[in-house]
């Protein structure tokens, strides 16, 4: 906000500049447009969805009046949805500076007051919050994403499905693993999904933080699983709340996870349609979500980087590109447009957005405002290379090929 020509965040109140994109103190981003806060949301979590992307004409009402309604209804809406997604994916806190203590803030979003109610729904809380905490090293970031998951496993948490866990923590490098009322057998088989891929890719080990159930509100019922790469879990105790400590995960909706049913019908018939590629199963919307995972470790190496499990204030601007080049796809076309290109050189001519959309339907997703998520192209490449091998489509194929260069061993 500005007072008297002088610019000021509006949300810790340090003065900033005014062409200055994010708060030097907080790390709050200092300017929102319509279309920022769209590719924030699709791009920045991407997930896996059941709603069918439907290019068919819809009957329009004749009334004038009802039409209006219906569309101040729909941008009241979806600002409310808007501002949550906001909230839950990139919450920020302000630091507690005379506290050095570990202190939870659990932030308003959808599992902020999560206990277990009905069936298929989770106790895990995915989205607590330390603030004014002492972090000197990426140890300490690491044990404290540990600590809180083994907090949440000291009541009512079933021996096999800890056991499945630590597994999966010890033998690919995962920090913490929740799947607290998942179906034992159905944790094994996601534990072999997971196998699979690393034995695949060794070069994944080492960046995923957490592996954890979710609950998901109404506004995405039709999200089966989600990749989110940035999730700011930690600010110090210090006056620019850095380092700040950074959680990237794979989050699975228990409304789905914890019916296997459901998710096996509702895979099979997005498989059958063409919606997903071709033999799809309950268990492989986690092979799509790791695409986007692989996906990211593609790009953090583009940029030279190790980690962001923690981020201080040398690393910062690296951090603010990695997050921008994400959300707004830039490296993940790049990648398409290399492996385009090199299909190019051994088959006959194809459009660009055609070539990807042999795939699948879901590899031609868009966003809100219209605009190609190219990171789902790479995921669903990667989920039909997972699937089907050499008989995957050849677009999938020639995309897997290079992502495979850019991760490396």
């Amino acid at each position: 906000m500005k007072n008297g020509g002088i610019m000021f965040c509006n949300k810790c109140g340090n003065e900033v500049s005014e062409n200055q994109e994010f708060c030097n103190r907080c790390g709050n981003r200092l300017k929102y447009n319509n279309s920022n806060n769209i590719m924030q949301d699709n791009n920045l979590n991407s997930s896996f969805n059941y709603n069918m992307y439907n290019n068919k004409n819809i009957a329009i009402p004749v009334l004038i009046t009802i039409l209006i309604i219906i569309l101040i209804l729909g941008i009241f809406m979806y600002g409310i949805i808007s501002n949550n997604k906001n909230n839950y994916y990139f919450a920020h806190t302000v630091s507690n500076e005379n506290n050095t203590e570990p202190t939870i803030n659990t932030q308003t979003s959808t599992n902020s007051q999560s206990t277990k109610k009905g069936k298929y729904n989770t106790s895990i809380i995915t989205d607590n919050v330390y603030s004014g905490i002492s972090i000197k090293n990426v140890d300490d970031a690491y044990n404290l994403i540990s600590k809180d998951s083994l907090d949440q496993k000291k009541d009512e948490y079933p021996q096999e499905i800890i056991q499945i866990e630590n597994e999966i923590i010890d033998k690919y490098s995962i920090t913490a693993v929740n799947l607290k009322e998942m179906d034992v057998e159905f944790a094994r088989e996601l534990k072999n999904v997971i196998k699979n891929i690393y034995e695949e890719y060794p070069g994944a080990r080492g960046y995923l933080t957490n592996l954890t159930l979710t609950n998901l509100d109404m506004s995405q019922s039709g999200v089966i699983a989600q990749f989110m790469p940035i999730f700011k879990f930690g600010t110090s105790n210090t006056t620019t709340t850095r380092p700040w400590v950074i959680k990237t995960q794979v989050q699975l909706n228990a409304k789905y996870f914890l019916n296997p049913e459901r998710i096996d019908v509702t895979v099979a018939t997005s498989s059958k349609s063409g919606h997903f590629p071709q033999n799809a199963t309950k268990y492989s919307p986690v092979a799509h979500e790791f695409g986007h995972y692989l996906s990211f470790i593609a790009l953090l190496n583009h940029y030279y980087t190790k980690s962001i499990v923690v981020i201080d204030d040398n690393q910062l601007q690296n951090y603010y590109d990695i997050y921008k080049d994400f959300g707004e796809g830039i490296f993940s076309k790049q990648m398409l447009e290399e492996a385009y290109n090199n299909y190019l050189k051994n088959n006959s001519v194809i459009g660009f957005d055609e070539w990807r959309g042999q795939i699948s339907g879901y590899a031609l997703a868009k966003d809100t405002a219209g605009e190609y998520i190219y990171d789902e192209t790479i995921a669903e490449a990667f989920h039909d290379v997972y699937l089907n091998n050499n008989n995957a489509n050849e677009a999938s194929k020639y995309i897997v090929e290079v992502l495979k260069k850019y991760i490396g061993g």
